[in-house]
């Protein structure tokens, strides 16, 4: 039966935001409204914003009014696998698509929002490209974006507020208005990392080195040099890192992640950080990075897992570097009475406060 108050997509909606939008609309929780579509399938579990498969989009059809081909639209498979450049499965983390890091309805975070749109919209609602990890910054107004709650640091989690809360701009935990939040402006180096992918997807092929490549390539290599400036922080003194230090790139910056979390569970600030590294990078060209890398004597295992392939598109690169030959892997056993290593209690402590955020203070 079709709803009495009708709730249209809006411009670049996320479809977890058009959800909660049609319940407060509805005048019920985002909970009760999934549950009269769907009794038996437990929609807030899941990451809702990549897509709402085929065979669970007729009763909300019915429902809406809104059409298979608009529900799809506004779902996160189309342009995350055209980033990845294969099939993305249901489960896992998607490649540079931020991870909820759900258990059960909790989250761990994955929701970012500039609380300048919000203001501005009369109806506030989350724009899909919020949820790329390289979005740092607000296109339109130029300021950073908001990760959690600037009142009580929680996470965002717009689908447990309840029918009282009329709109989605603020915490579901403390009900901290999000619009009034003080702004401040982002990296100008991640900003411009954050412009330069957004350009990147928009294409089907980008020129690289006097060639056409695809833009799932062109990611991969993004990636992989994130993954060389993130090696190079675990081993502030290495080749590697005097490496970096000579092309103005310091990987003892407090602002880099210690946590060893997948960049698509990174903070804001920390993104921030990593993008940063990577516009300096990318601005100097890789034929001088590769060169410095060369006379710093950096091995290829120190730039990435010999167990995993690197981007082909970097394959000519990298056989400028000398290649020191691995054994089998083997995992070290740490004695029973050795201290963790400052670094890992850093690490173990980052990855504690962040899931300290996801549960309410008593």
């Amino acid at each position: 039966m079709p709803w009495a108050l009708s709730v249209p997509l809006l411009p670049e909606e996320s479809l977890s935001s058009w959800l909660v939008r049609a319940a407060l609309r509805q005048g019920c929780d985002p909970l009760s409204l999934t549950g009269a579509i769907w009794p038996t399938w437990r929609i807030w579990i899941r990451d809702i914003d990549r897509e709402i498969p085929l065979v669970r989009m007729r009763p909300l059809v019915n429902a809406s009014g809104i059409s298979y081909a608009d529900f799809q639209k506004a779902g996160m498979r189309d342009d995350c696998e055209k980033v990845a450049g294969y099939s993305l499965p249901e489960t896992r983390t998607w490649p540079w698509l931020l991870a909820l890091g759900s258990r059960n309805r909790t989250r761990y975070g994955g929701q970012q929002v500039c609380t300048l749109c919000l203001a501005e919209d009369s109806t506030p609602y989350l724009r899909r490209h919020w949820r790329f990890a390289w979005h740092i910054g607000c296109r339109f107004h130029g300021v950073q974006l908001v990760d959690e709650c600037p009142a009580c640091k929680a996470p965002i989690e717009p689908h447990r507020l309840t029918a009282e809360d009329q709109h989605l701009a603020q915490c579901s935990r403390c009900h901290n208005d999000f619009r009034k939040a003080v702004c401040t402006s982002p990296l100008p180096e991640a900003f411009s990392v954050q412009v330069m992918a957004d350009r990147v997807l928009e294409q089907d092929k980008v020129t690289f080195r006097q060639a056409s490549i695809a833009p799932a390539d062109w990611f991969s290599m993004v990636a992989f040099f994130i993954g060389v400036i993130r090696r190079a922080s675990r081993r502030p003194v290495s080749p590697l890192a005097d490496a970096l230090l000579s092309l103005g790139i310091s990987v003892t910056d407090c602002r880099m992640p210690v946590s060893g979390l997948a960049f698509e569970l990174l903070a804001v600030s920390e993104r921030s950080a990593l993008l940063v590294a990577l516009e300096r990078l990318l601005s100097m060209g890789l034929e001088e990075t590769f060169s410095v890398l060369v006379a710093c004597n950096v091995k290829t295992s120190a730039l990435h897992d010999p167990r995993r392939s690197p981007p082909v598109v970097l394959l000519p690169l990298l056989s400028r570097l000398s290649h020191h030959p691995h054994g089998p892997h083997r995992r070290r056993v740490p004695p029973a009475c050795r201290p963790m290593s400052e670094r890992a209690v850093r690490a173990s402590w980052a990855r504690l406060k962040r899931r300290m955020k996801a549960e309410p203070t008593s």
